[in-house]
């Protein structure tokens, strides 16, 4: 799987100020993806499948390692804070390149990790959740709230250079909608019978998702309530939830993979990623092929927007499945 990249001129480094304080956010948001994965308990449903559900009452030494983690995070956020500033009122700036680099990975992942950990910190300690009641306006963007950050710090990382991430005009625009009416095809007609359900019955494993019944339930809730709140639902399902994605998981980090690794292991470790990233381990296979297919996409055609634009299909298929 090969094509042509643009060589950039000069390559990315860290500032040896927040630099180091980036790293750690980056190692934290990748332990706390871990830690979730970790809370995900197996038991025997009706039918004599396991289901995979995540666990209300995990062990003390599960809640120890959090609270060490999500302190840690909060200092050293803090610290990469201060220095940013510094760093920004000096005029020190980091030599971003021309396309996506391990430091707009670890900058990206740590700014993520620094809002979600303030974030989490918050509805704990300051706020009473639920924030707003389900189905409401503020209820889908809190939802969203990850990929609402991954927005926020693109558009101020990324500023100026957006090419870095596949922003920018498809190669081959009408082939490229040619694959991505083929893939859509194959995910909505024939994932299920070929992947999905045989993988499932080898491991003996159930497809009941509490990720997708939450989404369901979201989804109804705003379909009960009025029509602004269902309009709201497919921009932020349909849309907001699939462009903030793509940029992270296709845009930053699998460009950089790609680079370093080769397309194949940059697409795959990046559809890993994408996969684990969702804690839904009923639903990893399609996850993960789903990714791959959003990452060759991307890949093969130079620019992100066909990965957003199948991306957007296939949750706006799920959508138009749970209205009825």
């Amino acid at each position: 799987m090969q094509t042509e990249l643009i060589v950039p001129r000069r390559s990315t480094r860290l500032t040896q100020g927040s630099g180091p304080w980036a790293i750690l956010l980056c190692a934290g948001f990748i332990l706390t993806t871990v830690l979730e994965l970790l809370t995900v308990r197996f038991t025997k449903g009706a039918d004599g499948r396991w289901v995979a559900t995540v666990s209300e009452t995990p062990e003390s030494w599960f809640l120890i390692l959090v609270l060490i983690v999500s302190v840690i995070s909060m200092i050293g956020g803090v610290i990469f804070l201060g220095y940013r500033i510094g760093e920004w009122r000096r005029g020190e700036r980091v030599s971003w390149s021309r396309l996506a680099t391990g430091a707009d990975v670890i900058y990206m992942c740590a700014w993520l990790q620094f809002l979600n950990i303030g974030m989490l910190i918050a509805a704990e300690f300051f706020l009473q959740t639920p924030l707003f009641p389900e189905g409401t306006i503020g209820s889908l963007f809190s939802s969203a709230s990850l990929q609402i950050m991954i927005l926020v710090v693109a558009f101020f990382q990324f500023r100026g250079r957006h090419q870095a991430i596949g922003l920018g005009r498809p190669r081959h625009l009408g082939k490229m909608l040619a694959v991505i009416v083929v893939l859509f095809l194959l995910i909505v007609f024939a994932m299920d019978f070929l992947i999905t359900n045989p993988l499932a019955d080898l491991l003996n494993l159930s497809l009941e998702s509490e990720r997708e019944q939450q989404i369901e339930s979201e989804i109804l809730s705003a379909k009960q309530t009025n029509l602004p709140n269902v309009i709201t639902s497919i921009l932020v399902i349909g849309v907001l939830v699939p462009i903030a994605e793509e940029i992270l998981f296709r845009g930053v980090i699998q460009t950089f993979l790609v680079r370093r690794l080769g397309a194949w292991i940059g697409i795959g470790l990046s559809s890993l990623w994408f996969a684990l990233l969702h804690v839904d381990l009923a639903l990893f296979a399609p996850l993960f092929l789903i990714g791959a297919a959003l990452g060759f996409i991307r890949h093969r055609f130079q620019s992100l927007w066909g990965a957003v634009l199948l991306h957007s299909l296939n949750n706006l298929m799920s959508m138009f499945v749970y209205f009825q």
